[in-house]
Formats: C-alpha cells, structure tokens, sequence
C-alpha cells in the first residue's frame, strides 16, 4: 500500500494544481493518526497504572489475588509493547511520505520566492527596525510560531502577526560600577575602551536594567568569554563583570506511586533504571503536587545531558512505569494576569484573565466569545504594525503572550 502510494505521490505530484493538495492531505493523515496513536497509548498506560496503584493500596486483598493481577497487567503490557511495535512501524511508512512532502513543499516555496521577489517593494528607510527589535518584555517572538497544519485548522494567532526563526539561547553579562557611576556612564566607558569590530565579537544587545547595571547579550559563549577577558583587562578598575548562568532543566514525572517522595525518588530512578546509567546527586528532587484528578506529578532538576537521556522516555517507579516530559510554567500574577511576577510583588489593579475586566475571576460572567487577553492587548497597543488576537482567555495555553514568555524561559535553559 505505501508503495503505491508513494508511486502515485511520484506521478501525480509532477501536476503544479496537485502539489499543494498532496501535502495538505498527507499532513492531515499523518498527524491525525499519530495524535489518535499518542491518545490510546496514554489512556492504556493509565489503566494498567491505576489497576497497579489499586491493587498495591488495597490491605484486604489476599497474596495469590494480587499475585495474580500483577501477572495479568504485565501480561498485558508484553501485548501493549507488540501493539506499539506494530504501529511504529507503520508510523515510519508515514514519516516517508512526509519526508516527500518536504521536499515538494521546498520546491513550491522556491517557486513563491521567486514569484515575490520581482512584485516585493524595498522598505523605506523610515520603517526598518534593527534586527531583532522588539521592544516589548513579553512580546511574542518567533519560536511561537503556530504549525503549518494548525495555522489551516485555526484563525491565526500569534504566527499571523510575528514572523521569523526560533531564537537561539541567550548568552548574556551584566556590567556594574565599582564607583556611583550611572548606567550611561557604564556605557560610555564600554564604548570608549572595547571596540567590538577589533576582538571580532558580534553585540546582540545593550541595555539598562531597573537596578541600575547594564547588561550585553551577544549570539554565542565564545562571544561572552571575549567580553569578559577585554573589559576585566581594560575596564577592570571601574567596572565589574557578572556572568548570567543557564538555568538547569526541570523535568516532570507524571503519575507517581503515593511511595515515592522527592526524598527518595532520586536512589528509586538510580536503581530501578540501570540502562541510563545514572549516578547519585544526577537528580535533585524538587517538588510534587497533587493533581484535579488526584494523581501526583513529581518535578526534579537535572543537567543538560541527563535531560537527553531521560526525556520522551518511561520511568519504572515501583510497579508503575511513568510518562516523563519538560516541566514549563510562566511566572504569573493572578492579580493583574501578566507575568514575570508574583501577586505578592503586583503593583498593578486587580485585572480578570478571562475577559481583562477590572474585577477577579471569580466574579467573571463573561461567555467565551466575549474572551479578552490582557496581554496580547497590551503587546499590540505597543505594536501598531504586528497585531495579534486577543479573543481568548490569558489561561489560554496557546496563548502567544504565554507562548513568548515559555519561549524565553527555553532560551534561558541549558537543554
């Protein structure tokens, strides 16, 4: 069957009117099918879970009863893997068609290049911005760029508006004065004495922080550690250096034993997972909390590396093997509904999240076609050229204000 389908996407994808249609088509087909794949193979591991967890918390239960259960559900878990075998391979066969519509899409983009650059217009010299500007803490930035398909599903959000390349991670210093210089001062004697051209080192940023520093933010590490040596040795009696370290990744646990508890779960994954080959002081447990569905979800701290080997993995805690993933949450006031700060730190009016009313949300009557974000609206009240929608709720998980403020979060992270 895949061969002649991939006979006929050879054949007919020569017809210019086919190409596009193709490649919506597969896209469909093949992302229908792995979400509906993803769907059962989470709602199956959570049965066998939950059967495990009853069966262990039960104290009338006799021995050969439990014995028996626990054979039964690893039984059904050899079947489960067969099953998941089966449909791999089958997920395979689609990625072949999607690497061909790929390259379709390439050509058809060449073409559209084409086509564009004899009716494009060169911008005038009072509208281009430095690469990069944004001008905005929070502004949506380019990494929340919404997926080919979603953007055919959905009315544009935030990939209407902004467009551009996933950011990369930000390495940034911090500059302070051993003297009371101002922060203008800080600057004027960084450009007096480092000339960027001559150590060859490309300045992403420079700008003032609310405490009075100043900070630079270049494209690379190698950059960082140039700038470090050259203003310790030419600026060194006036101006000291702080260098902005990448936080370490979290990561979240998903449905752990009532058993396990960030003081053990760390010697628990060291010695129940041998094939990660994990060390002791790998994992630094932080915290679990309980779910609306009252199951625990743990979130440790790990190093780069030991990210890699553990993410979109299983666990095996106790009788349970549990779902793994990155833990990203936005620093959120649930006063004014914006972020980067607690409501205990807000100095801003009570804000509802759901229709950007002067009230709480609690005390919110408004429908969801009357749904109004806070801070998309303020992202384009300082961005008349670049709007983006603000009919939905600030909770709202593809929220692009949301999605900027997860994407800084990465670029701040040593994944």
């Amino acid at each position: 069957m895949i061969g002649i389908s991939l006979a006929f996407f050879h054949s007919v994808g020569k017809i210019p009117c086919f190409k596009q249609l193709l490649y919506i088509a597969v896209i469909n087909v093949g992302t229908v099918l792995k979400a509906w794949l993803d769907y059962v193979i989470e709602e199956i591991e959570n049965a066998l879970n939950t059967i495990a967890t009853t069966t262990e918390r039960s104290g009338n239960m006799k021995k050969e009863l439990k014995h028996t259960i626990y054979e039964t559900v690893s039984t059904l878990r050899k079947l489960f893997v067969k099953l998941t075998d089966q449909c791999e391979g089958k997920s395979r066969s689609i990625t072949e068609l999607e690497a061909l519509v790929a390259s379709t899409k390439a050509e058809l983009q060449g073409v559209r290049d084409k086509t564009a650059k004899g009716q494009e217009t060169p911008p005038s010299a009072y509208s281009r911005k430095p690469p990069g500007a944004t001008g905005w803490g929070v502004a949506p930035s380019g990494a929340g760029q919404a997926k080919f398909l979603a953007c055919m599903e959905q009315p544009k959000l935030y990939s209407g508006a902004v467009r551009g390349e996933v950011k990369k991670k930000r390495y940034k210093l911090t500059v302070t004065t051993k003297d009371s210089n101002s922060p203008d001062n800080i600057k004027d004697i960084l450009k007096s004495r480092i000339n960027p051209t001559d150590i060859r080192v490309s300045i992403n940023s420079l700008k003032t922080l609310r405490n009075g520093t100043v900070q630079i933010e270049t494209g690379n590490k190698e950059d960082i550690e140039i700038l470090i040596k050259d203003i310790h040795d030419k600026c060194g009696d006036k101006l000291e250096v702080l260098v902005h370290k990448l936080r370490k990744p979290r990561i979240i646990i998903y449905n752990v034993p009532e058993d396990i508890s960030t003081q053990n779960v760390e010697e628990t994954i060291v010695t129940q997972n041998p094939e990660f080959n994990l060390n002791k002081g790998d994992i630094t447990a932080k915290f679990s909390y309980v779910t609306k569905r009252l199951t625990r979800n743990l979130v440790i701290e790990v190093s780069a590396q030991t990210r890699r080997m553990l993410i979109q993995k299983k666990i095996k805690l106790g009788w349970i093997i549990c779902r793994v993933g990155d833990y990203l949450v936005a620093n959120r006031c649930y006063k004014c509904s914006k972020f980067n700060h607690r409501q205990r730190e807000c100095r801003g009016t009570v804000t509802c999240p759901c229709c950007a009313g002067n009230h709480a949300l609690k005390d919110c009557s408004a429908s969801p076609q009357h749904y109004k974000c806070i801070n998309c609206h303020t992202f384009n009240t300082h961005h008349k050229e670049a709007k983006v929608s603000i009919d939905h709720s600030s909770l709202d998980r593809n929220c692009p204000s949301l999605q900027a403020v997860l994407d800084k979060y990465r670029q701040n992270t040593d994944y």
